[in-house]
This record gives structure tokens, sequence and C-alpha cells, in this order.
């Protein structure tokens, strides 16, 4: 009887921790969906000048007081300022639908396997995308230019925060791996018995 109150108590605090970190998640990735686009309604100015002053030494002409690039050219940059922000609300939405099964008791089935790995890939992925999102921005600001005053600059530079989220990526994957051995083996061990 002790043992049946115990994983009672035990079912209800994995359905309540789980629940919780599931609703966490979702909220992160609502406000991190919307921090960017907001930033950029409500200091448009600011942001647009950072802009223009990181690739202004490779493009003098970003930095002329009257110069306002094309509505094409500030639209590429709002898209490749949201790609990374994109990428973490998917992260964050699997990582709710993980954390929402698990309070279900759904704990060993491949679906959470499968999304352990896609969530470790994000996070792999998202900060190598930092280097082509910073070119890519400097050729939108390029494509207002006039010949012979466009520049590209590459980035190939990837920062300690950068490496410490590729490094928690390789370990949600090996962990994903870890978790589908130790099921197949359980797996195994059922149909022995």
């Amino acid at each position: 009887m002790d043992n049946n109150l115990d994983s009672v108590s035990t079912n209800s605090r994995l359905r309540s921790i789980g629940a919780f970190a599931a609703l966490l998640a979702w909220a992160v990735a609502l406000v991190e969906f919307g921090c960017t686009p907001l930033l950029w309604i409500f200091d448009y100015s600011n942001i647009l000048a950072s802009h223009l002053s990181t690739y202004g030494s490779q493009m003098p002409l970003l930095l002329a007081p009257d110069y306002q690039p094309s509505s094409l050219a500030t639209g590429l940059l709002l898209v490749l300022d949201m790609l990374p922000a994109d990428l973490m609300v998917v992260a964050l939405l699997l990582t709710g639908i993980f954390f929402m099964r698990l309070s279900k008791g759904q704990i060993w089935i491949e679906s959470n396997i499968k999304m352990l790995w896609w969530m470790g890939l994000l996070f792999i992925i998202s900060p190598l995308l930092a280097p082509v999102i910073y070119t890519l921005q400097g050729l939108a600001l390029a494509i207002d230019m006039p010949s012979g005053e466009r520049a590209i600059s590459i980035d190939i530079g990837i920062s300690s925060t950068a490496i410490y989220e590729i490094i928690q990526g390789i370990f949600l994957c090996a962990f994903s791996l870890i978790v589908a051995e130790s099921k197949a083996i359980n797996d195994e061990n059922k149909s022995i018995i």
C-alpha cells in the first residue's frame, strides 16, 4: 500500500513539474517570438542606426546623415534578425511538448527521443548561423549601394557564448542517444521476461 501511495505521489509531482516546465517553455517562446518585432516597432531608429553603423566602415554611404535604406533592405534586415529568434522559439516549443508529454507519463516513447535530438540540433545550428546572418545583413544593405560602393563582409568568428550553446546542443543529442539505447535495452529486457 505504501508503494502505491509513493507511486501516486511521484506521478502527481511528475504531472505538476512537467506541466509547469511546459508552460514556462511556451511562455518564454512567446516572449522570444515577440521581442525582435517589438524592438523594431518601438525602437526602429536605434535598431536601424545600429545596423548601419555596424556596416558603415565598409560602406561609408550608410553613415550619411540623411541615408534611409530601401524597404527591401530593411525587410531583409528584419527577417534576418528574426531567424535566430525563430529557431529558439521552435526549440522552446519542442521543449514544452517534451515536458507536457512527461507530465502525462509518456517518458520512454520514440517521439520524445527524437524531440531531444532535434532540440540538440537546434542548439547547435543557432549559434553557427550568427556569422552567416551577419554576412547576409551586410549583403542586404549593399543592395541599395551604387556599384563601386558595395562591400561584402564575411564573418567566421564564433563567440564563447556560441561555443557554450553548441556544447549544450551536443549534450542534448548525446542524451537522446543514451535514452534511445536505454529504451532499447529496456524493451529487450521486457521481451525476455
